[in-house]
């Protein structure tokens, strides 16, 4: 059974506690893939053999990384870095919190419920977009409340202030996903103004990542802006902003290490692309 996610999902109105509330929206992305050796120009699988009984087995490696769920015109994204987009099969681990932060566990191809649903891809920056069409009830239920709308990723080439902490989700080393669902965090501050090389566009924070942030969103909690309309009513906008997405870390020879992070402009840029393509079809 398939359903049209239709549903927006508000994120909390109160800056006390907005990081644990968009903590929801993080998800554990891990796969198994093959090791390979090259051999004269010739890519190889690499077998291992029992000496007990002669079995033999392909040897894998376990990759890992973070993602956040977004919603946007009542369909779900799936954003992480491109680097472990890249890495990841229809039949990846997903996994997302629960109620009482029991994890919840799905496979990729069984989270959107049907075939022929890809990434995207952008073809600069490390960054990667899932859409999330249509989902089984399961599924659904798992997302409900739990996506942050579009609106609270930056769409600009702006930065936070360098006087500001910021703070990155995901889970390093794996850490947070298994037992009770709690993405990890770790606070830092931007180091440097937006820079530019063949990746694209990204910015510094002023410490390292750890491996398994890759993915993984960063926020701001800010303050909530409350403004009064025409109609003398009072609209509260949630502070908490998504500056970008963890690349890993940016090093010299001498084991000097500063976090990349990749704007959020760029996963804006992709769901938006995917909507306009959505629209053009259906007319």
């Amino acid at each position: 059974m398939l359903l049209s996610l239709a549903i927006y999902f508000p994120p909390s109105q109160i800056k006390a506690g907005i990081i644990d509330d968009v903590s929801k929206s993080v998800v554990f992305l891990s796969d198994n893939i093959p090791v390979e050796e090259v051999i004269n120009g010739i890519s190889y699988d690499v077998i291992l053999k029992n000496h007990t009984n002669n079995d033999m087995m392909i040897k894998q490696n376990k990759i890992s990384g973070s993602g956040l769920i977004v919603t946007s015109s009542n369909i779900c994204y799936l954003v992480t870095a491109k680097h472990v987009a890249l890495e990841m099969s229809d039949n990846c681990t997903v996994i997302m919190g629960g109620d009482k932060n029991t994890p919840l566990q799905f496979t990729l191809a069984s989270l959107v419920g049907q075939p022929n649903v890809h990434w995207f891809h952008d073809d600069t920056a490390d960054i990667s977009v899932f859409p999330l069409p249509t989902v089984t009830l399961q599924s659904a239920m798992a997302l409900a409340g739990r996506a942050i709308p579009l609106g609270m990723l930056e769409s600009g080439t702006n930065l936070p202030s360098r006087d500001d902490f910021v703070t990155a989700l995901g889970f390093p080393l794996s850490l947070g996903a298994q037992g009770q669902f709690y993405p990890l965090t770790r606070e830092s501050k931007v180091s440097s103004g937006m820079l530019n090389d063949d990746k694209g566009y990204f910015f510094l924070l002023q410490d390292p990542s750890v491996s398994g942030y890759s993915g993984g969103s960063l926020f701001d909690a800010g303050e909530p802006k409350v403004e009064v309309n025409a109609n003398s009513v009072r609209e509260i906008t949630p502070g908490a902003h998504c500056w970008g997405f963890i690349f890993g870390n940016y090093s010299d020879e001498k084991g000097g290490k500063m976090c990349r992070v990749t704007p959020a402009f760029y996963a804006v840029q992709i769901i938006q692309k995917i909507e306009k393509t959505t629209r053009d079809l259906c007319q």
